[in-house]
């Protein structure tokens, strides 16, 4: 299969990257600007990166501008509605996270293997296969949105079914979210979290003051994933050959050009050659554990919200103002994740490890922490009631630790999406662990703001350093395996 840097369009944002063949067989290193030594030390892996985290931070801005509009234009009931509809959206949304995450796998090695023929119509036959489940799930979406509502003792079963099917749908964007990362399109899709937020923005906020309320902001969300899919299969189209796809009534590839010289990039494990049934098998198990990773990171980054509404539900609201401040980092790691992950799998291939890009993405988030970690520190309750008014600033004094343990989650989220980009599972323990060690901790802070973020760091500082240690030892292994190999190559570090 084709790997190679694709030209960035004018349009899209982000770094120009020139382009080059980067297939087996297809140019020399010097050409592949994606696996230079420029592109592997911190600057090259920052200019990768940081257009995505520029794209992240405008995105979340527009959100917290929703935020702040919607809640003063509708009741308190119905705002408590709308956040109901946003928790449905992710849970039905996750199986799409965790998707992405197959898809950069199975694409990367196929990439490795030479298997370019292959990519057109899984490519077809997995977005068919998508089509055919949002449609399933939009009819049992409709048919099903009064039991929904009662059962989360909704005010109606406006937004359900319309929330439903946007989870559905950002399954179907998150496939061709991960083909523009295996593609190194950071532009196209750093403007396509641009569309989604400014779609989403208008759509949300002009229904909203329409006065249709909690269906007005289901309707928003649909609508910015519905233009989200739209913008990533443009960028696709104009670019095929950035995945090496050909197709027979379309130019050729550079790659498929005979006489285009050069030696074969090394290659570290890519795999048996795939055989019938057997990329079905793979892609269901690293989604599947793709999956779990997510889910136990989600329970990490909401449990403490849970137990503190569940032990003080009188201190809930104020210690939800700490939170939403303090997961904004969260959020920030994993827009960034979406660089690190098929940078991390593609170097695996090539027997080099990512730890540059790595490197880049913590630095590019500690921005934003340091930021957020000294505004707690010197003033946390001038910062809570400019943001969200003097009523929400009595667990002001839970900023710190709170942020302090995003910001290792943040982390956490990097070393496992680097983790899972290799094919290591052995994060599943570790995060699970986590999980069974944080819940009795928050549950014996009683409620208390800051002894449940205290709990929380400690937890989540613990689990920083454990995930952070296998990352180290797995570019050890890397770096073995490069090393061992009777290629007569020299592989970059």
């Amino acid at each position: 299969m084709t790997r190679h840097a694709p030209a960035s369009p004018a349009s899209d944002a982000g770094p120009a990257v020139s382009a080059g063949p980067l297939a087996c067989g297809a140019g020399p290193a010097a050409d592949r600007p994606g696996l230079t030594g420029a592109d592997t030390r911190l600057g090259g892996a920052l200019r990768g990166a940081v257009p995505l985290a520029a794209a992240g931070l405008m995105a979340n801005v527009a959100n917290l501008g929703v935020t702040l509009v919607i809640a003063r234009q509708m009741s308190t009931r119905s705002y408590g509605a709308v956040a109901q509809l946003i928790a449905v959206f992710f849970v039905v949304s996750m199986p799409g996270s965790a998707l992405l995450v197959g898809v950069v796998r199975r694409v990367t090695i196929w990439q490795h293997a030479g298997r370019h023929d292959l990519l057109d119509g899984w490519v077809r036959r997995i977005r068919r296969a998508g089509v055919a489940t949002v449609l399933v799930v939009a009819v049992l979406a409709v048919a099903g949105r009064g039991t929904v509502a009662h059962e989360l003792s909704l005010p109606g079963s406006g937004g359900i079914a319309e929330i439903i099917i946007a989870g559905a749908a950002w399954c179907l964007l998150c496939i061709d979210r991960g083909l523009l990362q295996c593609a190194r399109l950071y532009g196209a899709l750093a403007t396509n979290l641009l569309v989604d937020a400014t779609i989403k923005t208008a759509v949300t906020i002009g229904l909203v003051l329409a006065g249709l309320a909690e269906t007005g902001a289901a309707l928003g969300v649909l609508c910015g994933v519905c233009a989200a899919l739209l913008h990533t299969r443009r960028a696709l189209a104009r670019h095929p050959q950035a995945l090496g796809i050909t197709r027979p009534d379309g130019p050729a590839s550079p790659v498929d050009d005979p006489g285009t010289p050069g030696p074969a990039p090394p290659a570290v494990d890519p795999g048996p050659a795939p055989v019938a049934g057997v990329p079905s098998r793979r892609l269901a198990v690293e989604v599947g554990a793709a999956l779990v990773a997510l889910g136990l990171l989600a329970v990490l980054q909401n449990v403490d919200v849970l137990m503190q509404g569940r032990l003080a539900p009188g201190r809930s609201g104020s210690y939800a103002a700490v939170s939403v401040a303090s997961k904004v980092l969260v959020l920030a790691a994993v827009v960034l994740a979406g660089f690190l992950l098929p940078e991390a799998a593609d170097r695996r291939h090539l027997g080099q490890h990512a730890l540059h890009q790595l490197g880049a993405t913590i630095a590019i988030l500690l921005v934003p922490a340091a930021g957020l970690l000294t505004a707690a520190l010197v003033a946390p309750d001038t910062l809570l009631a400019l943001a969200f008014g003097p009523r929400f600033t009595d667990a002001s004094g839970a900023l710190f630790p709170l942020a302090a343990a995003m910001t290792c989650l943040g982390a956490t989220v990097l070393f496992t999406h680097y983790l899972l980009a290799l094919g290591e599972r052995g994060v599943l323990l570790a995060l699970g662990l986590a999980v069974a060690v944080t819940v009795p901790l928050l549950w014996w802070a009683d409620g208390d703001p800051a002894a449940t973020a205290r709990a929380d760091l400690a937890c989540q500082a613990v689990l920083a350093v454990v995930t952070g240690l296998s990352v180290l030892a797995a570019a050890r292994r890397t770096a073995r395996q490069s090393t061992g190999r009777p290629t007569g190559r020299t592989v970059q570090a």
